[in-house]
């Protein structure tokens, strides 16, 4: 192919007509045919084990359209910001199952936040099946959780202490510290004093702590298992991201 016939055909692509009535409330709608059809090809080829993580991902972008995000903390800063659902474990971990980009329309009668873990799980069919979900402070809360444990699904995550229904009397004062409560339903609010406070919610830990190996000084640290597990099955976006970067 010489190079002006590449130059055309990349000027004219289309994957939908201009004249498509969803213009006027998809702002993806020239390439929502697309968006479809990588949804459900993710779907059907690979159906993810136990542990899936949600968070939010960046694809690089510095063009002009309404729904670019700044975003200070990742690397490409700029781009279009996507809710990804992504396997945690096994050799399968990365592979996203789902994404949805974020195109400021949100509203409705859930939180964002709420509605983005509910949309992505809906889309690939995990309710009702008995995974594991891990999220970070932005999605967690009581109320996400307690709607999770009823469409079978346990969660564990990072969580803010001004969230609803969340116990107002946690408090750790010095490093290794821990302050927990537990409800009747199984959910457990934990804060753990280490650099700084770090606070967790989730349906399936006890407020135990367990050994890691020793470090290279030869030191044996103690962690609650609840974050032990957390830093492993929150991985799943960040592994996705790391493998696109390749591409």
């Amino acid at each position: 192919m010489t190079r002006d016939r590449f130059d055309a055909i990349m000027g004219n692509l289309h994957f939908s007509d201009n004249e498509d009535p969803c213009a006027a409330d998809d702002r993806l709608w020239k390439l929502r045919p697309v968006i479809d059809i990588f949804g459900q090809q993710f779907k059907t080829v690979f159906t993810p084990k136990q542990k899936v993580t949600v968070d939010e991902s960046l694809f690089a972008y510095r063009e002009r359209h309404g729904a670019v995000q700044f975003i200070a903390s990742k690397r490409a800063r700029f781009g279009l910001k996507a809710y990804k659902l992504c396997a945690s474990d096994g050799p399968a971990a990365g592979y996203t199952s789902a994404f949805k980009v974020y195109m400021g329309q949100d509203h409705g009668s859930l939180l964002a936040s709420m509605k983005a873990v509910t949309d992505l799980k809906s889309a690939v069919s995990l309710f009702d099946k008995g995974y594991e979900l891990y999220t970070d402070n932005w999605y967690s809360s009581p109320t996400l959780f307690h709607h999770l444990q009823a469409r079978k699904t346990n969660a564990v995550g990072t969580v803010r202490l001004n969230r609803k229904f969340m116990p107002k009397d946690l408090r750790v004062t010095k490093k290794g510290q821990i302050d927990s409560r537990s409800t009747a339903t199984g959910m457990l609010a934990l804060s753990w004093k280490d650099c700084k406070d770090v606070n967790m919610l989730s349906m399936i830990h006890r407020s135990e702590s367990v050994d890691l190996p020793p470090n290279r000084r030869g030191e044996v640290r103690t962690k609650p298992k609840v974050v032990v597990d957390y830093n492993v099955g929150m991985k799943g976006v960040d592994l996705s991201d790391q493998m696109a970067c390749s591409y």
